[in-house]
């Protein structure tokens, strides 16, 4: 059906606030949710897939999106940290002491078949050691994907692996990474990182960044975190 607007101003007439604001809500709503097919000449368009935009019109933009943003999160707060730490008992776990780090995760439920986009970002920072001065350096960052409410050490993706090292000042190579610096101190280290993987109707994916810590302290910083679904 083609767009009509309820309100039509004729020139010479005042026009009224209201009646306006309803022009562009009925237009809102038209192209979010009233294009049918009847409306798209046969054979005019070409493409596979058509992205259903969204009108905003105190800015004349028209934006679209490439799938459904599940969640977004973009820290620009130079103080605000998270922190993991390798002094805590593993007897009762299943796998090697991963911890997840602080909003940087989310739990989907499919509602078609589709495929799930998982972009990280985040500084991973291990401190100078106090008890663990001999122990090992570089500190292990994972993608985990998980099936329902279980975690299973395969969920923890080994072609995602980065490793952060931590800033003793020591100039040998401890955990044999070759991470020596002229100055003796070890590097910072960055992860970054973007994922593609296929769920089906129904599952419910639990996915995270985790580090697995080998210093007394880490700390995570400048998380930025989007996750995208693309349904069949």
């Amino acid at each position: 059906m083609s767009f009509t607007p309820p309100n039509i101003f004729v020139t010479a007439t005042p026009v009224d606030s209201a009646q306006l604001q309803s022009n562009f809500d009925t237009l809102r709503l038209y192209i979010n949710k009233g294009i049918i097919s009847a409306d798209i000449k046969d054979q005019s368009v070409d493409t596979t897939d058509i992205v259903r935009g969204e009108y905003a019109n105190v800015v004349r933009d028209h934006q679209f999106m490439t799938g459904d943003v599940m969640t977004s999160i973009n820290e620009i707060d130079t103080y605000s940290h998270s922190f993991v730490t390798s002094h805590f008992k593993t007897y009762d776990l299943y796998s090697d002491k991963m911890q997840q780090i602080p909003s940087m995760g989310r739990r989907i439920v499919m509602e078609h078949d589709g495929v799930i986009f998982f972009t990280v970002g985040a500084a991973v920072i291990g401190d100078p050691n106090y008890e663990l001065l001999a122990d090992k350096k570089a500190s292990s960052v994972y993608v985990q994907i998980s099936s329902g409410d279980r975690i299973l050490a395969a969920d923890f993706k080994p072609a995602t692996r980065g490793r952060t090292f931590t800033e003793d000042d020591v100039n040998t190579d401890v955990d044999t990474s070759g991470n020596v610096t002229s100055t003796g101190k070890f590097s910072r280290r960055w992860y970054a990182n973007r994922y593609r993987f296929s769920a089906n109707k129904g599952d419910i994916v639990n996915i995270c960044l985790v580090v697995d810590p080998k210093c007394d302290k880490a700390h995570v910083s400048a998380r930025n975190m989007q996750v995208e679904v693309f349904y069949r």
